[in-house]
């Protein structure tokens, strides 16, 4: 293998215009890097709103938000449909919290929907792979059959997005989720919460974990990483390590709902 690489990198075999192109494609080309996506404010606006409005638990305005995205799904622009499949993704969760199972899936399959979308117009979107990745996470957790229909979705999801962007800690949370769901012999919950650790590492104080680039983007994922520590330290009844948790995920989102409701 090593004397083929070298073949087809060596300039001296490179003796026509198509054996180059077919060298630099198959054997010298670099790893493949993260596409450069850029979010308008009006995108950053929106998403950040929902997050909000998912945070707070407040459904009439993420309702609303919803409503106003609503010609988004149809874009053909990368950023305005990851903003669409962003929010559908917190109508997924909150309907979840409420047990809306319809609502859930009906929103999970639009997040889904509208990201494939995304990822045709921008193979390289490594974020869009990662939140495709978490809406097929949460719908495989909602039945035994819906689990071996999105399970293998959401690993190779999590997978071009850590190939994409390494140091991507959304990537990392659809493994610790699918070992948090699984059913049976699939889930391992303590090595979830190692992986929930290495979120939490890997989002340090940065609320997005560094996603977000000149502050343009939506911001998300390590408040949620923490409350899923302190689910993690309740496992194991250690109570001071899990409010401590708690107060992490309220440092990043002071009007977190679903933290103060567990933290009393």
């Amino acid at each position: 293998m090593k004397r083929i690489y070298r073949t087809l990198c060596d300039p001296r075999a490179l003796r026509s215009a198509a054996f180059a192109a077919l060298a630099v494609a198959l054997a010298c080309a670099p790893r493949p890097a993260e596409a450069q996506v850029g979010f308008s404010e009006e995108v950053s606006s929106l998403g950040n709103r929902a997050q909000g409005a998912f945070l707070r638990s407040d459904r009439a305005e993420l309702a609303r938000i919803e409503s106003g995205a609503r010609s988004w799904g149809s874009s053909k622009d990368a950023a305005r449909l990851y903003g669409y499949a962003f929010v559908k993704f917190r109508v997924m969760l909150l309907a979840r919290e409420a047990r809306r199972e319809e609502q859930m899936e009906a929103a999970g399959e639009a997040c889904v929907k509208a990201l494939d979308a995304a990822i045709e117009r921008s193979p390289r979107f490594a974020d869009a792979y990662a939140l495709r990745g978490l809406c097929h996470t949460y719908l495989a957790a909602t039945s035994f059959i819906n689990w071996f229909m999105h399970k293998s979705e959401a690993a190779d999801d999590a997978s071009m997005a850590r190939r994409l962007a390494p140091r991507n800690p959304r990537a990392n949370t659809v493994d610790a989720l699918l070992l948090w769901f699984g059913p049976a012999f699939f889930g391992d919950q303590k090595e979830a919460c190692k992986q929930f650790q290495s979120v939490v590492e890997s989002y340090g104080d940065d609320p997005d974990g560094g996603v977000t680039r000149d502050g343009v983007g939506i911001q998300w994922g390590a408040p949620e990483a923490n409350l899923s520590m302190a689910r993690c330290a309740k496992l194991t009844d250690d109570r001071e390590l899990e409010y401590q948790y708690y107060d992490r995920a309220l440092r990043f989102a002071p009007d977190f709902a679903a933290v103060k409701k567990l933290k009393g």
